[in-house]
């Protein structure tokens, strides 16, 4: 008798992945070559980003080989920019998120799945970019333990962010393997840290006394309601995208998921502009030293072209479109999104280099007048937008081979204002010439409040 030996495989979630190299190589190419042309081409364009990446990264990580625009007056750049950025979209998408997943409202139920792999994708994005500012990587890693601050709020964002990370891959365990108690607790604990995790980064801004526009606590409350606005423009993408090309769930994409980010967008939009004209008065009246003069900079000065491109397309414009009625539609919740979602990256920018544009003393940089210069090189582009080819990569991948779908059951605590639901209500039938968006709106609400409505 001869003996067989079994291929070795990795058994995870539902699939069966071998390992032998020639069967790993031979699957992957005939996977490949079973997808759609343009399936393809996405995976092609956002390998090369990345791969542009790569040699970007490589480039900026031996020491002495000055490849970043920053100066001894502009020290923060695209990098901490867009750390800052997908650092707290991971919040926003948790925020928005929680609504359903720990208070139970059942119209934001659709978020479940699709916001924690977001989330650890958008989180572990802000963790790339951030090792390669470093320049040493691993001291990210050994010098918060080794060498403990409590006193810093550097510290303890990167406590909570560390801690987050855990949770959020905890969270998308339970979600896809149920265990509905560890879920329960998991996006309990994810929902407490987004509102934790970016007030400590904001505050890492908002202690610095020597630049002034940062200095104050409605740093770290703009921070969070920049989150939460950033992770709901991210959704309402997503939710388009899987309603377009009717991914899993896409029945309740439209109806449901999409009405709740118009919603959700209408509150981030009125919270972030409220507090951005509160910014701007104070700094134009405002006595610190260099806090009239950053404003300035910002309002009518090097940065206002750009300033004024934020609050039109990226507060008025989105606001406008999801006020008016056709704001229901999924086409305009999709554009108003983009728009909000820019908006967000664009305000990280201003807000990074409005703190830096007008140093006024040595603590703050080298003197310069009137203005500080900051230009991105191709270095700190090309990681930028490689790093954004990464996540969108990866979550593909996640729409293509994981149940990104609704589940079936929703555990969440015995909140006094959650009931739950019979399955045998009646099911409202839309009319041939209803709009699909309040079709489903009306399919989603219990019978009483339609009969009431009607």
């Amino acid at each position: 008798m001869h003996a067989t030996t079994r291929p070795l495989e990795l058994h995870l979630l539902d699939y069966d992945i071998p390992l032998a190299p020639r069967s790993l190589v031979r699957n992957a190419v005939a996977e490949v070559r079973g997808m759609p042309v343009g399936l393809q081409a996405w995976f092609g364009l956002l390998l090369a980003l990345m791969a542009v990446m790569g040699l970007a990264a490589l480039v900026s990580l031996p020491p002495g080989w000055e490849v970043f625009g920053t100066t001894p007056a502009f020290e923060w750049g695209l990098l901490i920019i867009g750390y800052v950025f997908f650092a707290i979209m991971t919040s926003g998408l948790c925020l928005a998120s929680s609504l359903g997943t720990v208070f139970g409202i059942e119209r934001f139920t659709p978020f479940e799945k699709r916001h924690a792999v977001l989330a650890i994708l958008s989180l572990t994005t802000a963790f790339l970019i951030i090792a390669l500012d470093l320049h040493y990587p691993v001291r990210m890693l050994f010098g918060a333990i080794l060498v403990p601050s409590p006193t810093s709020p550097m510290w303890w964002m990167g406590v909570f962010y560390g801690a987050y990370l855990i949770v959020l891959l905890v969270e998308v365990w339970s979600m896809f393997t149920p265990h509905p108690k560890v879920h329960q607790y998991a996006c309990t604990t994810a929902a407490v840290i987004a509102i934790l995790a970016p007030s400590t980064l904001g505050a890492v801004f908002g202690v610095m006394n020597a630049k002034a526009y940062w200095f104050g606590i409605f740093t770290p409350i703009l921070m969070v309601a920049s989150a939460f606005l950033a992770g709901t423009a991210l959704l309402g993408i997503v939710f388009y995208l899987v309603y377009r090309l009717r991914l899993a769930d896409f029945e309740r994409a439209a109806p449901i998921a999409l009405p709740s980010v118009r919603l959700l967008m209408l509150v981030g939009l009125a919270l972030v502009s409220a507090l951005v004209i509160r910014q701007v008065a104070a700094g134009l009246a405002g006595e610190e030293r260099g806090l009239r003069q950053a404003t300035e900079a910002l309002v009518t000065g090097p940065l206002a072209p750009l300033f004024w491109v934020r609050i039109v397309g990226g507060l008025v414009i989105p606001a406008v479109l999801l006020i008016l009625p056709l704001g229901r539609r999924p086409g305009v919740v999709f554009t108003s999104s983009v728009l909000a979602l820019a908006g967000i990256l664009l305000d990280r920018f201003l807000f990074v280099a409005t703190g830096q544009v007008a140093p006024v003393t040595a603590a703050s940089g080298t003197v310069s007048h009137p203005y500080a210069a900051y230009s991105p090189t191709v270095v700190e582009i090309a990681i930028i937008v490689g790093a954004g080819a990464f996540m969108a990569f990866f979550y593909t991948l996640a729409e293509r081979y994981l149940d990104m779908g609704e589940g079936d059951e929703h555990i969440f605590f015995a909140w006094p204002w959650i009931r739950k639901h019979g399955h045998d209500e009646d099911v409202h039938e839309p009319d041939e010439n209803e709009h699909p968006v309040e079709a489903g709106v009306a399919a989603s609400m219990p019978a009483g409040a339609r009969g009431a409505e009607s």
